[in-house]
């Protein structure tokens, strides 16, 4: 089968979207002559990775838009530099796939549902489009956390309802060939009624996967491991917080992975708390390939995200045999189970989703017989969401369209 990819991020080197964009082509590739539409910013480390690896039924082609798009269109407005990417690929991608008899064309990543391409008007070709994220919002329980965001999370929320009232209009989602969900919230802010299926948008590689039979590194500390960028929505105010109220005796550590725009503050806030700093450790932005090691110290993956589409660390955390702590909605809701995580209950007020979290984390450093049985569980649950089995389910897809 010819499939063209439609992947403006899409890097050998990189995690997050960049690593969906790549991992999935390069997947497929396998078993099917793969083209892939990107950004000219990706050129460079893909012509590198390919030159120095045997890359074979896989061919790219790099879009570049006007420098000034870029720089305007910031989060909330990313998707207006996304749809004028698309808007500018369009040809390229239509006579792709009438040079090379192109069977499906595929939107990856990344996919939020107000960049949707139009795609679907390329003749004799099937459109998928998705995992479809970006419509999940933060509970409003939690918007005090927000601080200075509040205001961008405001905007993102009117244009989330604008978008769909112009999707809706538009009829696109009904034109594309078929429409993957992301999360659960998309799925129903979207098309309530639908049952159109739900699966994460990231997924591990192979070598991902820490052995099953691994040994646990001995510690004398309990240790919750997050990681993260430094901002508002991740939820670091959650759970210091949440840390404020866990006793002072057991023995517990919080090591913190990650850098950001609100990182002095994040850093000042723990520090302001005598009994909370004593028990956290901030690590920095780590590299990619060292994260594994991180993952195999912990015991357990703290992930209080406010409205994560899925969470790439969380698949990562439990490729490594720990357990999850996440609330039960998002991303956390489609991957995790009560078998292999623990997730904590939405709550209507601040207060319920302080003590939801911290009775969570104390109830790991007391049982960690529960909390090691849990992470074998989450390691062999990790298996099912390779992109080897993701291509497995898409192929499906592509069949019977």
């Amino acid at each position: 089968m010819n499939i063209l990819y439609i992947a403006y991020s899409c890097d050998p080197y990189c995690g997050s979207e960049d690593k969906i964009g790549w991992n999935i082509p390069l997947e497929a590739s396998k078993t099917h002559q793969v083209f892939v539409l990107t950004k000219e910013e990706h050129r460079q480390n893909i012509t590198k990775y390919c030159s120095e690896n045997k890359i074979e039924n896989l061919s790219f082609f790099f879009i570049d838009i006007n420098g000034l798009y870029k720089k305007v269109f910031k989060p909330p407005f990313y998707s207006g530099r996304l749809n004028i990417w698309h808007k500018k690929a369009f040809s390229t991608a239509k006579k792709i796939c009438l040079d090379n008899n192109i069977s499906i064309i595929h939107q990856i990543a990344p996919i939020e549902f107000r960049s949707i391409g139009k795609y679907y008007k390329i003749p004799n070709t099937k459109f998928i489009c998705g995992p479809i994220a970006g419509s999940q919002d933060v509970p409003k329980a939690l918007f005090n956390y927000l601080g200075k965001e509040k205001p961008i999370e405001r905007i993102r929320m009117i244009i989330n309802r604008f978008y769909r009232f112009k999707l809706r209009l538009s009829g696109i989602l009904n034109k594309c060939d078929c429409v993957l969900y992301a999360n659960n919230e998309t799925k129903d802010f979207l098309e309530p009624s639908s049952n159109r299926i739900v699966i994460p948008d990231t997924a591990l590689k192979s070598n991902e996967l820490s052995p099953a039979t691994e040994s646990p590194i001995k510690k004398d500390e309990f240790i919750f491991l997050t990681a993260s960028r430094l901002t508002a929505t991740k939820g670091l105010g959650l759970l210091f917080d949440s840390m404020k109220q866990l006793p002072e005796s057991p023995g517990y550590k919080l090591r913190i992975v990650g850098e950001g725009p609100l990182e002095n503050e994040i850093k000042s806030l723990f520090a302001s708390d005598d009994k909370v700093i004593k028990h956290t450790q901030f690590l920095g932005k780590l590299p990619f390939s060292e994260m594994n090691s991180q993952y195999q110290r912990a015991d357990a993956f703290v992930f209080p995200s406010f409205r994560e589409a899925s969470g790439s660390v969380i698949l990562e955390a439990m490729a490594n045999g720990i357990p999850v702590i996440t609330e039960n909605r998002c991303g956390g809701a489609v991957i995790c189970s009560d078998e292999c995580a623990y997730l904590y209950n939405s709550a209507n007020t601040k207060d319920e989703y302080i003590d939801n979290l911290s009775s969570v984390m104390l109830q790991c450093v007391n049982n960690q017989d529960e909390v090691r049985k849990k992470g074998e569980t989450a390691r062999k649950i990790a298996e099912k969401f390779t992109f080897e089995e993701r291509i497995k389910t898409y192929t499906k897809i592509y069949e019977e369209l």
